[in-house]
């Protein structure tokens, strides 16, 4: 006896059944690279997208870039476990390591750096010449502008009292900010220097280096098996041996990235009082 054949709208639903749940299942698949909100999404995308495809290859699955809105909203996305690996700045990643037990990988070199800077045209004789005025930062949380707001908590300047914080997408925002005379100064660091038009970024002189500032963490997330999160430091220590690895350095503003020991997660302890603060 022949089965009944299906009406065609039947065939068609069923059809749209079985790409939905395809599609589901490869999204489901995907490892998740976390990246920091410190460029626009277009930007990191096509920043990192060497890191991408590589890992794609040597993970033998399909790798999608995600972000956050900002660095708060990029935090927690991180502590939930929505990144299977994320890019971090060192306070976050440690963090994440003492409170959800991830696992630090690899950590890009050299480090990072705060540094203060203000127009040519209207120069800071001090850092107490910022009373009263604004202050450009790429956002609050970022560990840069948390080492510079303690080194001015120092010099008897306090946010919000004597100075007013503004934040911008980008250090080059920050920086126009600076260069039409909105901001007596800005927080930026030597990476940051390189994404500034060389137009604005004449107008500019830096005044201060605040502090070094350990670079990115690469964190894989809590849970991951040990087994997996060894063969991906593998992969991560092996792409700068490698020709687009390199490159890829090279554009994001590193010449290395090496493993990162107990001790050097343990130099963003100095930071951890202040951030928890603020994200409270």
């Amino acid at each position: 006896m022949r089965a009944p054949r299906l009406h065609p709208l039947f065939r068609l639903l069923a059809l749209m059944l079985l790409v939905i749940a395809a599609a589901t299942a490869r999204a489901e698949s995907a490892f998740i690279l976390g990246l920091p909100p410190v460029h626009s999404a277009r930007v990191l995308t096509e920043r990192f997208e060497p890191l991408r495809a590589y890992l794609e290859k040597q993970l033998g699955q399909p790798v999608r870039i995600e972000s956050g809105a900002d660095f708060r909203r990029f935090h927690n996305r991180l502590l939930s476990g929505d990144f299977d690996l994320t890019i971090t700045p060192a306070h976050f990643a440690r963090i994440a390591q003492l409170d959800a037990g991830f696992q630090p990988l690899a950590q890009f070199a050299p480090d990072h750096d705060a540094l203060l800077m203000h127009a040519a045209e209207r120069p800071l004789n001090s850092v107490a010449d910022l009373r009263g005025k604004q202050l450009a930062v790429i956002d609050r949380l970022a560990i840069t502008v948390t080492a510079t707001l303690q080194y001015l908590a120092t010099q008897g300047l306090e946010a919000d009292r004597d100075y007013r914080i503004v934040e911008h997408r980008t250090h080059a925002s920050a920086a126009y900010s600076v260069a039409g005379g909105l901001s007596a100064a800005a927080v930026t660091t030597s990476q940051g220097l390189k994404q500034m038009p060389d137009d604005v970024r004449d107008k500019l002189l830096l005044k201060k280096h605040i502090a070094n500032i350990p670079a990115f963490v690469l964190i894989a997330r809590s849970g991951m098996p040990p087994s997996r999160a060894s063969r991906l430091k593998s992969a991560l220590l092996a792409f700068p041996r490698r020709a687009e690895g390199v490159e890829f350095l090279a554009r994001v503003g590193y010449t290395k990235l090496i493993p990162v020991d107990a001790a050097e997660m343990k130099r963003a302890d100095v930071y951890l009082a202040e951030i928890r603060k603020a994200l409270k």
